[in-house]
This record gives C-alpha cells, structure tokens and sequence, in this order.
C-alpha cells in the first residue's frame, strides 16, 4: 500500500489562492446588490401595487380637514405712559417680544375665554366628551373602567383646541400666523379670527388697566412731592444764611481761590519734572560716555551750533590738505591745533549748559515746595468750609431732585389725563388677513397624495428588494463564489423538475446528452481533467457538500457516467456510510460493498458491479459499521484507493456533508481534488466557508466548488449571459441532483 500525497500541488483552474474567511464571505458587491434588486423586479412591482392600494384606501378613508390661517401684525404705537416725553419713534418689537407674544396667542387662559365665547364645549369635534364611544369604549364602560356620562373637562378641550392650532412668525416680518385646522370649513375659518380679536381685546383691557392704575399713583406721587420740594429748598436757604456760603459766578470764593492754588501748584510741579528730566538726560549722557552734545538743549544753543559749523569746515580742510600734505607738514598741524582748540570750546559750553540746567531745576523744585505749602495752609483754613459747603450740596441736591421728580410727574399726569381716552382703544397690534372660509379640503390632497404615494411606493418596494438582496443567503453567480472563498468555480447544474426521482435525476445525462445538463456535468468533467497532482492528473475525485440536500450524490454519479461515455475506465464509491444513495440513484438493489471490503470480509470481485446504464463500474456503501469514520481513515481505505486508481483512470467518491460528519475531511486528505457542491441562492455563505475551512484543514489541495439545483428562469437575471444549450437541439428542463 503506497502512501498518500499531500504536498503535490493542485491546479484546479483556480484563480485565487485566499483561504475562506468566515467573517468576510457576506461582503457583497455593490454592482451585484443592483443586479440583484433587478433581478427581483417582480417583487419591486408587487410591493409597490401593495403599498399604493394601502396608501388609495387610507386617501379615500381619511376624514378631509380644513386649514385656513389668519395673519396678526405687532405695530407698536405711541401714546404709552412711560413714553410721553419721548419724541422717538416707538421701538419695533424685536425676536423675543414676537416669541412672547406668540405664548400669549396660546397660553390656556386665552384659548379658554375662545372656548366659552364659542361655545367650543358643545361641539363634539372638541369635546370628546360628546363622542359616542367605540368598541373598546363601551367594553370598558360595561367593566366600569369608564363613566357612562363622562363630564366635559375644560382642560381636555383646551388640549384639543391646542392640538389643532398653530402659532408662528412669518419669516423676516413681524407678522404671526394663526393656523386652525378642523373638519369644519366653516369652524376652521372662525376659530382663528376670533382668537385673534380675543388678543387685540386682551391688549387694550390691559392697556386700559395699567393706563387708570398709573394716573392713580401720579396723583399720589404728585402730592407727596410738592411738600418735600417746599421742606427741601427751606433747608436750603437756611443752611447757606448760617455758613455764609453765597455764590459768586456759580461758585464760592474760597473754592475759586482753590482752584487757582491748585492750578498754579499743577503747572508748577510739570515745570520741575521738566526741567529735571532734562538735567537727567544730561547727566546720564555725561556719565555713560557719550556724547552729551547730542543732548536736544546742546544742540538747541546758537553758539554751539556756530563753534560746529566752524569744526565741520575745518574738517573738511583736514580731510582735503591731508590728500596733498603729510601728517607733519606745519599747516596739517596747525590746522589740528585749532581743531583741538575748537573742541574745547565746545565742551566748555556744553557744561555751562548742564550748569543752566541744574539751576533751571532747582529754581522749579523751590518754586513747588512754596506753592505747597501755601496750598496746605490754605486747605487746613478750608477744612470746615468744605464741610459746610458738602453739606450745602447735600441739601441742593434733595431739593433739585424733589423738583425735577415733581415737573415730571406733573407733565407724566397732564399727558396721561389728556390721551388715556384716546388711547383705550388702541393695541400694538391689529389682523392684516382674516381667513376666508375654505372650499377644498387642505388633507388630504388627493393629486399631491398620490404623487407623494407614489414616490413613498417606490421607495418602499426598492428598499424590500434591497434588503432581501443583502440579507440573502446563498450563493448566485461564479464571480460571487470565488471572490467570497477565494476557490475555483467549476460550473453550476439546473434544478430538477417537481417530484422527479434520483434516477430520472441522473439519467438525465443519457436521454439528453445534448442538453443542459449534460454539457454542465461535461464542463465539470473537463475541470477534473485538467486537474493535476504533480506531474500526474488528479484520478481520485471527492464529491462532497456543506450540508445534505446539496445534490452530490447526483452529481457524483453523473459525473462518473459522462467519463465512461467518454471511454474513461471509471468508478463510483458510496463513501456516505451514514446515509448511502448511490444504489437508489443507479436504480440498482442495495448489495455488500466497501465496508465489507475494509472489514475485511469482501474483495474486489464481490463489490464492484457495473452501471446498468453506462460502462462505469461501482461500490456500493455496504452493510452499516459502528465507526465509519475510523474505517474511513484506515490504512485498508488508503490500499482501496490506491488499487483502484491503477485499475481506474478515475475514482469518484461520493462523501457525506461536511458539516454533518468529520468523513469528509479524512477523503478529502486521500482524494485528489475535491468538489463542493452548493444549492444555489440556498445555502449559507457561512456554511460553505465553514465547510471549505474544514476541508483545507484536513488537506493542503484544492477544493472546487459546484452550484446545483439551479433556477435557470432565475439565474438569468443575476448572469450577464443567459445559459442555454449548445447545438441544434432546443434545451429542456432538467431533473436536478439530489
């Protein structure tokens, strides 16, 4: 018994070489996602007819109401109390005073007088109260959850009549929108126009109220007033007689004396800041070494300006002798020696003005130091003139503010008497629209409704087809298989017909070989021919599947028959010792096979039989085993295959499901190359990675993978080109794999 190779490498048409990924196998194209919704354009059309007989019943249904709105404009006017002396314009309400009027417009208090002034409580629409009660009403009533009679609550009307208003700005004016809307044209129209006279109304009440209760105090302030303004000047008149404190131009003498010390003593003190600041900058030139000539009063003086220009000539007589003369020639040194003469003179004035300088300052400091202290005697004198005259002020100022009070009052009154009349009747706003009773419902519009349903519909039906795109399970096309696994895709077989048999399944190769189904089983086969293990052809082909009802056994079966109609020394082993159904699919009885064999009580010649149908031979699964997988993995099963592959020029070997058993990864180490069966748009794409991940755990070769059970009437619309038989004979539905 040779060993089993399991480092050869496969080439079976693969493309790609990435192993599965459970957790990546649902990414799905976007291009995939739209072919998909297309695909299920029935169901697009079906749940869009749905939704729009949903949406015409509940048009049709619905009770119209009626919306009308009125328009308010907030115009402040003249003529308030506290604005009388104001010859302004009146200042235009701004954001929050149109917010606040607008809580006003539906604060209860005001939508319950609108309820009593229109009798609102004896209207069914907006008391629920008067409704007859409903199913769940009546039940609730004979279990005595609920009165018979109930009692009309004013707060449950408030809340309904809230409910059907609304009140905003108008943008970028000052206009605010009453909105109503009711089953009545009618109602509709007045609710808002009388709310709104009710505000109007409200406002001059109030206008009113605060215009009587303001008059009423003036009179009272008026009067208090005149006795202070009379006890207040008194005081006056009688503290400046004690004190003697007359005014002279607005003033009194002493404080104008003041003054002047003062304004002496200020201009004083900034003559010796002057002066010392001067005398500093001198200084500070002077000791740090430069030039003190360049301070702005050595410059400023008319001798040393001359003493330069006459140092600059003779500069320029140097510079221009020196051309010509050497540095010992009498006239260079004569002209140096007045040079050196000239510069002395100059620092000789430039310390006679630092001289001036410190005189200047110290005659500015004396001249300070006397006028402070003839400041201080005078305000030591001053103290209790001061005194007197705070308290002088004190008392001018009560009586000149009791006065001012008093001539305000008296003209805030006159005015108030003179216009509260006309303005009794006069608010801050008034209604620049009334609503006009309507005559067409405004819900619902039926064309608007429609279009709008319409548009929702398609919507709804795109999402529906959308979600059961992305939520689906299975796999569809080649293209989503391969980029999902990373496996090689090998071909799909059509679905069977209704109640069509396992046999007549796998028959349909012989009655039809021209079809589509046998040239699906031929694209198959020319898969496992090219297949190559090394340097030799893979022989040993395991058909297997992620679950059971995938169609291996069928596929299995036809794939053996089409390489012994291809003149192919071929076999098929039942390996599925849990379930076998390679007998019912060949239509032969159930007889010793390879259990028996690997058990040791059977040979060859006992367990392999022919294809009543073609020249393929086969083994059944035989009689049942406690442990098939242990038999499955023996060396016995490895000396079975090995002869059989020199015998055969293929071994088909039909395994159970993946996922069901742990037989399939044992084959699938022994097999050559194994294809993975897949119901189309059925099967889990999480199952089959799961399956594909096991059996590239239990061998390193590569795994091909097979959509069965196909709706071709379906897969059309997923595929770029449609599948249809080859050659002259028309294709006929095929009866798919088990």
């Amino acid at each position: 018994m040779s060993s089993i190779e399991t480092s050869s490498l496969v080439s079976f048409g693969d493309r790609r070489r990435s192993v599965p990924d459970e957790n990546a196998i649902g990414d799905i194209s976007p291009w995939e996602v739209l072919r998909g919704i297309w695909a299920r354009k029935h169901i697009i059309l079906c749940a869009f007819a749905a939704f729009m007989v949903v949406a015409i019943f509940w048009i049709v249904t619905a009770t119209p109401t009626y919306t009308v709105e009125t328009r308010v404009l907030l115009s402040p006017r003249s003529g308030e109390i506290s604005t009388f002396d104001d010859q302004s314009l009146p200042s235009q309400p701004d954001l929050e005073t149109l917010q606040s009027e607008i809580q006003v417009l539906t604060s209860r208090p005001l939508i319950a007088r609108l309820i009593a002034d229109l009798g609102l409580a004896a209207n069914p629409e907006f008391n629920p109260a008067l409704n007859a009660p409903g199913f769940f009403g009546r039940i609730a009533i004979a279990f005595g959850m609920r009165e018979r009679n109930p009692q009309t609550d004013i707060e449950v009307i408030t809340d309904v009549v809230l409910s059907r208003l609304e009140v905003y700005q108008k943008a970028n004016s000052r206009v605010i929108a009453i909105v109503f809307t009711s089953a009545d044209p009618r109602m509709a129209a007045i609710v808002p126009n009388r709310l709104a006279e009710l505000y109007i109304a409200q406002q001059i009440e109030r206008r009113t109220d605060v215009t009587t209760e303001a008059t009423k105090w003036l009179a009272d302030q008026i009067e208090e007033l005149r006795q202070k303004v009379q006890a207040s000047e008194a005081a006056v008149e009688a503290f400046r007689a004690q004190s003697g404190l007359f005014l002279t131009n607005g003033s009194t003498l002493p404080q104008q004396q003041l003054t002047e010390l003062n304004s002496q003593l200020s201009q004083a003190e900034a003559d010796r800041a002057a002066a010392q600041a001067k005398l500093s900058n001198a200084r500070t030139l002077l000791a740090s070494g430069q030039a003190v000539n360049t301070a702005a009063e050595v410059l400023q003086s008319p001798l040393i300006q001359s003493l330069r220009q006459e140092e600059v000539k003779l500069r320029a007589e140097l510079a221009q002798m020196s051309e010509t003369l050497l540095p010992t020639h009498p006239k260079m040194q004569e002209t140096q020696a007045n040079l050196a003469d000239l510069q002395q003179q100059i620092e000789k004035e430039v310390h006679k003005i630092i001289e001036a300088l410190e005189n200047e300052a110290r005659v500015a400091a004396a001249r300070v130091n006397s006028l402070r202290t003839s400041l201080d005697r005078f305000q030591r004198r001053m103290g209790q003139i001061n005194q007197d005259e705070v308290k002088l002020r004190a008392l001018q100022r009560e009586a000149d503010t009791n006065r001012a009070l008093l001539e305000s009052f008296l003209l805030r009154y006159q005015q108030a008497n003179a216009r509260a009349e006309a303005d009794a009747s006069a608010a801050n706003a008034r209604i620049v629209s009334r609503a006009q009773q309507p005559t067409e419902p405004s819900f619902p519009r039926t064309q608007s409704a429609i279009t709008f349903a319409a548009l929702a519909g398609l919507i709804f039906a795109f999402c529906v087809a959308f979600l059961l795109e992305v939520f689906q399970r299975g796999f569809r096309t080649g293209e989503q298989i391969e980029r999902a696994t990373g496996m090689p895709f090998l071909g799909l077989l059509p679905e069977a017909e209704p109640h069509a048999s396992r046999s007549q399944a796998a028959g349909e190769i012989l009655r039809n070989p021209a079809g589509i189904y046998a040239q699906a089983i031929r694209t198959l086969q020319g898969h496992v021919l090219l297949a190559r293990v090394g340097e030799r052809r893979a022989q040993k082909v395991l058909v297997t599947s992620a679950v059971p009802g995938e169609g291996k056994t069928t596929t299995a079966v036809s794939l053996a028959r089409a390489f012994a109609m291809g003149g192919y020394r071929t076999i098929i082993i039942d390996a599925d010792l849990h379930a076998s159904a390679v007998q019912d699919t060949l239509g032969v009885m159930r007889q010793p096979g390879l259990t028996d064999m690997l058990m040791g009580r059977a040979g060859f010649h006992h367990v392999i039989r022919k294809d009543p149908l073609t020249q393929a031979h086969v083994i059944q699964a035989g009689t049942n085993v406690p442990n098939p997988t242990a038999a499955l993995a023996s060396s016995q099963m490895q000396w079975v295959l090995t002869a059989l592959q020199q015998t055969y020029d293929y071994v088909i070997i039909d395994s159970p499901a993946a996922l069901a058993t742990a037989d399939a990864q044992v084959l699938a180490k022994l097999a050559d190359v194994t294809v993975l069966t897949v119901k189309w748009a059925d099967t889990d794409r999480k199952l089959v990675a799961r399956a594909l991940k096991l059996l590239s755990a239990a061998s390193s070769r590569r795994v091909g993978i097979l959509l069965t059970q196909v709706n071709l009437k379906r897969y059309s619309r997923y595929a770029a080109e449609p599948i249809e038989a080859y050659g002259a004979q028309a294709p006929r539905r095929m009866v798919a794999a088990r």
